[in-house]
């Protein structure tokens, strides 16, 4: 029988560098390992967080399927998972299910259901059924006086020799209630230079020459360098995040590409001036 349970964490500016998940941590199951037989049953924690400008609760929500899939060694069961924060504010909350579900007129049960439904139609025509999984958990990233970042890692198995996962960067300013992308934060008519840049620390991270071609072991297009649309603001730099398959084949993961800010204040909009010096204004205790 799993059980709920709320409790209240509170964390300082530290706490909040061990919350920024980097792109090569591996998804934690929520207690899911060694499932034993239940009964379809729901769970919802909370965790109340008061950082910065915004306060905020973590709800963490699962939803098993009632067929369970029995071997000689285990009896498992296929389950959604969700863990996302709740803030007071709902043009905030609206952000982050548009973020973690891809639109915000889906509710987290509904997405729940479907899954295990497509689970439950399949298993009834499956001689041999595997396990699905899907877990989304979207992560406070930063939270300043007008910017919060969310970092949405989701995994998901439906059978096949592995699954597949990623993590997607999420942008909002709050000052102006919109959602933020790279043309935000970089002038698109200087964007080939930040291309440019780019390509030699990307170079120099994969220990390779300058005329070294990209096409031999990189999915570039062309064989031509590009940068993701997916990125995320550090104090000190632009990091840019390939998932897998974007660019290298799924056995060497995901790829992050950090590029200082010393290098391309000059390409930087006068918005992400502002939310970099935000990230670098210590938070009074």
């Amino acid at each position: 029988m799993y059980r709920s349970a709320i409790r209240k964490r509170y964390v300082n500016k530290q706490s909040i560098e061990v919350m920024r998940l980097t792109a090569c941590i591996i998804f934690v199951g929520l207690a899911l390992s060694g499932c034993q037989p239940n009964t379809g049953e729901q769970e919802n924690i909370g965790r109340t967080i008061a950082i910065d400008t915004l306060t905020y609760v973590y709800e963490d929500y699962i939803k098993y399927s009632k067929n369970l899939i029995k071997t000689s060694e285990t009896t498992d069961t296929t389950f959604f998972a969700v863990s996302y924060p709740v803030f007071d504010d709902s043009i905030a909350n609206q952000f982050v299910q548009t973020a973690l579900l891809g639109n915000d007129s889906t509710t987290v049960e509904e997405a729940a259901s479907t899954f295990i439904g497509e689970f439950d139609r399949f298993y009834t025509s499956d001689p041999f059924p595997r396990v699905w999984t899907s877990e989304s958990y979207a992560k406070v990233y930063s939270n300043t006086p007008t910017y919060l970042a969310l970092a949405v890692h989701a995994s998901s198995y439906t059978g096949g020799a592995h699954g597949n996962y990623a993590t997607i960067f999420k942008h909002y300013d709050l000052q102006a209630d919109e959602s933020l992308d790279l043309d935000d934060m970089v002038t698109p008519s200087f964007q080939n230079e930040l291309t440019a840049v780019a390509e030699r620390y990307f170079r120099n991270q994969e220990n390779l020459g300058v005329d070294q071609p990209l096409d031999d072991g990189y999915f570039f297009d062309q064989g031509r360098f590009s940068l993701p649309d997916n990125f995320a603001l550090d104090p000190d730099s632009m990091l840019f995040l390939y998932n897998i398959y974007e660019i290298k084949p799924y056995v060497n993961g995901q790829t992050e590409l950090r590029i200082p800010y010393t290098d391309i204040d000059r390409l930087l909009t006068d918005r992400a001036k502002r939310i970099i010096a935000e990230l670098n204004t210590p938070i009074e205790p």
